[in-house]
């Protein structure tokens, strides 16, 4: 545990909600880490992929400070750390500080790394990348880390195709009994400007049709719900 530790963060931004997974609806604020391993074609959060003009660069204990203090001001118990990958960077400083403040921390994050302080978070929200997106598959790491976690863990997987549908199958046969499986509404228009609620809640009514339909139990289909709100907006 290092707070000398260097992070490179893209945004923080919040209160605002948690639009996806276990704790959605939930007030909170978002840290967004900058630098990615990945490279999803439909990514709505590519200017998170490198670090650049736009990125901060943090010392732990600084950042920690930082949101302690912003969560004191807007009354909010609740961190949730992003991307880009936050497990690219030593968080584990940060997560003790704000533990100590009674700050809850939870994280999302593709599975590509595992490191050790993951299991320091409130929440782990793994969401590996289907074939849709052109990315590699990271199902051993996460299998073998299902098997050696007690943290609290949810399995988030955004859907656009049948083949992204039997991708969250196999995931789920590992999820039984060790995290909560989610099945998330894809969004491949994510450079359109305004309102997109009503192109989402069509895709997610085919979603449920054709989910419905499989053998997956037990699971939760749930579009983006911050998505539904403000669309593609940043910040919120």
């Amino acid at each position: 545990m290092n707070k000398e530790s260097i992070i490179f963060i893209q945004e923080i931004f919040g209160p605002t909600i948690q639009g996806e997974g276990p704790n959605v609806g939930k007030k909170c604020i978002f840290v967004r880490a900058a630098g990615c391993d990945f490279r999803c074609g439909w990514c709505d959060s590519k200017y998170a992929w490198k670090i650049d003009e736009n990125s901060q660069k943090y010392k732990s204990f600084d950042l920690a400070k930082q949101i302690i203090n912003l969560c004191h001001e807007k009354c909010c118990s609740q961190v949730i750390l992003t991307g880009g990958n936050p497990c690219l960077y030593d968080f584990s400083y940060f997560i003790d500080q704000l533990h100590k403040n009674n700050i809850k921390v939870d994280i999302e994050t593709q599975g590509s790394k595992i490191p050790p302080w993951l299991n320091n978070c409130d929440l782990i929200v793994l969401s590996p990348k289907p074939p849709s997106s052109g990315q590699p598959n990271v199902y051993n790491n996460i299998k073998v880390f299902l098997n050696n976690t007690i943290t609290k863990v949810a399995v988030k997987i955004p859907v656009f195709s049948d083949l992204d549908i039997e991708f969250l199958k196999e995931y789920h046969k590992i999820c039984v009994n060790k995290a909560s499986v989610y099945a998330m509404v894809g969004n491949d228009n994510t450079e359109k400007e305004g309102s997109i609620s009503s192109e989402i809640l069509k895709k997610y009514e085919i979603i449920i049709e054709k989910i419905l339909k499989e053998k997956i139990d037990p699971i939760y289909i749930l579009p983006q719900l911050h998505v539904l709100l403000w669309g593609n907006k940043q910040g919120v």
